[in-house]
C-alpha cells in the first residue's frame, strides 16, 4: 500500500472550502457539472483509495489549505511505482481542477468577506 498525499491553498473561508468540497466530489462522482464547470470534472472516481483523510486548515487571515491523504494499493498485475506514479499524477491534477472549482464557486457565491 502507497501513501498518496497532495495540498493546496487558496483564497477563501475555510467552511466554504469544506462545504464545496463535498459538492466536488459529488459532482465529480455523478458528471453533474453546470455549465462552465465541465473542464473541471475530476478523475477521483478512476483512483480507488482503499481510505484516505480530507483536512481544511486556515491558513493566515484569508486562506484556506487543503490537505488530502489517499492510502492506495495498486491493481494486482500492475506495475507497481508506474501505478503509484499516474495514480499520483491523477490526485495532483485533481487537486488543481478542485482548486478552479472552488475559486469560481467563489466568484458566484460572493463568499469572501468585503
Amino acid at each position: 500500500m502507497a501513501v498518496l498525499s497532495s495540498s493546496i491553498e487558496v483564497d477563501v473561508p475555510v467552511g466554504f472550502a469544506d462545504l464545496e468540497w463535498s459538492e466536488f466530489v459529488w459532482r465529480s462522482l455523478y458528471g453533474s457539472y453546470a455549465r462552465g464547470f465541465a473542464d473541471v470534472s475530476a478523475s477521483l472516481s478512476e483512483l480507488d483509495a482503499d481510505s484516505g483523510k480530507v483536512t481544511f486548515e486556515k491558513e493566515g487571515e484569508k486562506v484556506s489549505r487543503l490537505s488530502v491523504e489517499l492510502q492506495y494499493t495498486p491493481p494486482k498485475g500492475a506495475d507497481r511505482q508506474e501505478d503509484i506514479a499516474r495514480a499520483h499524477e491523477r490526485l495532483e491534477r485533481d487537486m488543481q481542477k478542485y482548486r478552479t472549482f472552488l475559486l469560481r464557486r467563489c466568484d458566484q457565491e460572493s463568499c469572501r468577506a468585503a
